[in-house]
C-alpha cells in the first residue's frame, strides 16, 4: 500500500477508519523521479485553519427566526433563489423593492440571485412557490489540522518536474492558447507570473496589499510551472482570512465560463450540500469547461463540495513517494491524487514557499490537463474532457487495487501522458503494496503490478519478499495500462512487517524505467502505534 491507514484522532477532526490498513513507504525512495531525500525541510505555508461550523462561531449577524439555515449549518439570512426564466426573476426584482431584502449577487446565467433578509417570513411572503430555493454554506481555505502529517511523510520541495515524469520536455510552449481560471484569495501583484494574470474580485482587496493571503499566489503559481503559457483568470472569491462562502464560489464559476475558461481550479471547499453550487458547476460541464478542486484536509471519510459533486476532478494528496497523507480527505467522491507536502510555490512576495494541503495538489492536476489539452507532443490540441479523459486512463495505479476511496484511480503522471502516442514502450511498474483481509477472514497483502508502457508484457516474473519468506509470480501477458494483483498470506501480528517486491525482465524487452522495478513498504498494524 502506498499511503498509510493510521488510527489517529485530532482534536476536534476524526480520522477515517476505513480497512484497517497501514502501510507506509520507506523514507528512502525506490525510484529516481520520486526522489526527495534532500528536499528542505518545509516550513511552510500550509493551508490556513479550517473554521468549525457550528452556530456559535459565527461572527455575522443572524436575523431571527431563520433557525433552519442555522440548523444546517448554513449561513443565517442569505438564500439562493432560482427562477423558472429570466422574467420571473425580474419580476421578482420589482416585488422585493422597499422591503428587508437585499441583492447580494447575480447568477443571470442560471437565473439566480442571492439574497440577505432581515427575516425569513418576509422572503417567504414574496415567493410564489415556483422558486427554487437553497443555503448558502461558509466555506473556506481548507484547513491542515496541528499533527496530521505523519511521521516519516517527505516533502516533495521543487522536484515537481521529475515526479510527474516531464523533467526532460521543454515545457515553454504548454497552455499556449488556454485560459485557466483560479477561485481564491487573489494573486499577488509581486508574483513572477503576474503579467499574465487578468484579476477581478468578487470579495474587495484590502486597503494593505501587504496583508494579502498568499494562499492563490501559491496555488496559481503551481499551475504556471507546468503550463507557463496559459493565461490566468484570477477571481478573488476569498477573503484574506480565507472566509468565502458558496454563493461567492457558483458566481465565480460562473464569471470564469463567460470570460472563456477551459479549466478551473478551486482549492478550497465546505461541507453544506449547496444547490447554487451544483448548478453553477453544471453549467461548467454543459459549456465544456473542467473543473478540478480539492478534496479538503480535514482527515475525515468525507470529501468537500465542490470536489464532491458528479463530474469534478477532486484530487487528494499524497507525499514525495505517493503515500497517502493523513490530513487528506477521502471518499467515493476523489478522482486522483498528486503531490500535497512541502510543494515548492512562490509567495506574495516572489520567494519560493512550501506549500502543504490538497490545495496544492489540485493545481498540479490543473497544470497537467493543461499541458495535455496544448502540447505539441499529442496529435492536435484536446478538449478539456478528451483530456482529463486521457490523464485518467494514464494514472499511476496506487493503494488498493483499483479505485479506491484514498487514491481514487491513482496518482498523476504527466510523462505517460507525453508517451502515450509512442509504440512500442516497455515499463513494467511494480504499482503497490496492499495489506487488508480476504472474504475467508485471512489477512493477505495484494502485489500489483502495472503497465506503464505502450506495449504488451509478456513472461514477467514477480518476486515478493515478506517476514515468512519468498513468493514467485509470473505475469502472462498485460496489455498497456493493465493491472494485475498477485496475493500472499500473511500472519497477523502486533509488530511491523517490511514487504519487499521486485519485477524482473519483462521477456527480454528493455524497460524504459527501471526505477519503479521494485519496492519496499512497511506496515505497522494498529495494535502498534
Amino acid at each position: 500500500m502506498r499511503a498509510p491507514r493510521w488510527i489517529l484522532i485530532p482534536l476536534f477532526l476524526a480520522v477515517c477508519t476505513a480497512g484497517g490498513y497501514l502501510l507506509v513507504r520507506s523514507a528512502k525512495p525506490q525510484s529516481a523521479p520520486k526522489k526527495a531525500a534532500s528536499t528542505p525541510e518545509p516550513m511552510v505555508y500550509h493551508d490556513s485553519e479550517a473554521p468549525a461550523f457550528r452556530s456559535g462561531d459565527r461572527k455575522e449577524a443572524r436575523p431571527k427566526g431563520d433557525v433552519e439555515a442555522l440548523s444546517k449549518g448554513a449561513l443565517a439570512g442569505q438564500r439562493s433563489v432560482t427562477f423558472k426564466d429570466r422574467a420571473s426573476m425580474e419580476a421578482f426584482l420589482e416585488k422585493i423593492k422597499g422591503k428587508g431584502i437585499a441583492v447580494m449577487g447575480r447568477l443571470d446565467a442560471i437565473n439566480t440571485l442571492r439574497l440577505g433578509f432581515l427575516s425569513a417570513d418576509e422572503l417567504a411572503s414574496v415567493l410564489d412557490g415556483s422558486e427554487k430555493t437553497g443555503f448558502i454554506f461558509p466555506v473556506m481555505v481548507p484547513g491542515l489540522p496541528e499533527g496530521s502529517i505523519q511521521p516519516g511523510a517527505v516533502p516533495l520541495g521543487n522536484r515537481l518536474a521529475e515526479w510527474l515524469g516531464i523533467a526532460g520536455y521543454d515545457r515553454s510552449t504548454w497552455g499556449k492558447g488556454l485560459n485557466v481560471a483560479v477561485l481564491d484569495t487573489g494573486i499577488s501583484t509581486m508574483a513572477s507570473f503576474f503579467g499574465k494574470v487578468n484579476q477581478s474580485a468578487l470579495v474587495d482587496f484590502s486597503a494593505d496589499a501587504s496583508g494579502l493571503n498568499g494562499h492563490g499566489t501559491a496555488v496559481a503559481s503551481i499551475i504556471n510551472g507546468i503550463a507557463p503559457e496559459a493565461n490566468i483568470l484570477s477571481y478573488r472569491i476569498a477573503d484574506d482570512n480565507g472566509m468565502s462562502n458558496s454563493g461567492l464560489i457558483a458566481e465565480g464559476i460562473l464569471k470564469a465560463v463567460a470570460d472563456g475558461a477551459s479549466v478551473i481550479n478551486i482549492s478550497l471547499g465546505g461541507f453544506g450540500d449547496s444547490l447554487v453550487l451544483r448548478q453553477a458547476v453544471e453549467y461548467a460541464q454543459q459549456h465544456g469547461v473542467a473543473i478540478v478542486a480539492a478534496t479538503g484536509n480535514n482527515g475525515i471519510d468525507q470529501i468537500a463540495q465542490p470536489a464532491s459533486i458528479s463530474g469534478v476532478i477532486g484530487v487528494g494528496a499524497v507525499d514525495a513517494n505517493g503515500d497517502h497523507l493523513l490530513f487528506s480527505n477521502t471518499g467515493k467522491q476523489i478522482s486522483s491524487v498528486a503531490p500535497g507536502y512541502g510543494v515548492a510555490a512562490e509567495g506574495v512576495d516572489g520567494s519560493v514557499i512550501y506549500f502543504s494541503g490538497t490545495s496544492a495538489s489540485a493545481p498540479i492536476e490543473t497544470g497537467a490537463l493543461l499541458a495535455a489539452m496544448s502540447n505539441s507532443v499529442l496529435s492536435g490540441n484536446l478538449s478539456s474532457g478528451d483530456a482529463s479523459a486521457l490523464l485518467t486512463s494514464l494514472l499511476d495505479e496506487s493503494g488498493a487495487p483499483g479505485f479506491d476511496t484514498q487514491y481514487g484511480n491513482g496518482a498523476v503522471d504527466l510523462g505517460r501522458v507525453m508517451i502515450s502516442g509512442t509504440r512500442n514502450l516497455t515499463d513494467a511498474a511494480m504499482a503497490s503494496q496492499w495489506v487488508t483481509t480476504n472474504e475467508n477472514g485471512q489477512q493477505i497483502l495484494q502485489i500489483t503490478v502495472q503497465n506503464r508502457g505502450t506495449n504488451t508484457l509478456t513472461n514477467v516474473p514477480v518476486m515478493v519478499n515478506t517476514p515468512d519468506g519468498t513468493a514467485s509470480f509470473n505475469v502472462g501477458s498485460l496489455g498497456p495500462t493493465a493491472i494485475q494483483t498477485f496475493e500472499v498470506p500473511i500472519r497477523v501480528t502486533d509488530s511491523a512487517m517490511t514487504f519487499q517486491s521486485s519485477i524482473g525482465n519483462a521477456g527480454g524487452q528493455k524497460d524504459i524505467n527501471t526505477a519503479n522495478n521494485s519496492r519496499r513498504d512497511v506496515y505497522t498494524p494498529a495494535s502498534a502505534q
